[in-house]
């Protein structure tokens, strides 16, 4: 009984070294495959930054830039506002100076943003 077993073993043993050769270049093709793809993956990601350009990598592809624009469009104008408030609280003098520049900044803003609901209005009828 002993040796039937020491033979089943030897057999199950050649089977599995048989196949490791076949098994390994299975595994060298996949890994090959998976660098390929990897790299094709960092071209195309490569390809894509360099289309974008510098202004891309904050603003992305062009379908949300204006968007964006005007967003800063009115954070800009509020905290011009802003800015101009605490110079007319510190300089009552000049007062009427920053409160004409305040309100120039604010207008700069509402029309920012009254682009932003425009355009929202505009893109929800397509």
């Amino acid at each position: 009984m002993e040796p039937s077993k020491v033979q089943a073993k030897k057999g199950i043993l050649k089977k599995d070294q048989t196949g490791t050769r076949f098994t390994d270049i299975q595994l060298a093709a996949h890994q090959a495959e998976l660098e390929m793809t990897r790299e094709q993956n960092r071209h195309a990601k490569e390809m894509r930054t360099t289309e974008l350009g510098f202004l891309g990598k904050f603003f992305g592809d062009g379908r949300n830039t204006q968007t964006f624009v005007a967003l800063i469009a009115v954070f800009s104008g509020v905290s011009i506002f802003a800015t101009c408030l605490f110079a007319a609280y510190c300089k009552p003098v000049e007062a009427h100076f920053w409160s004409e520049s305040g309100s120039k900044s604010l207008a700069f803003a509402g029309t920012a943003l009254g682009y932003l609901f425009g355009r929202g209005a505009v893109g929800s009828r397509k």
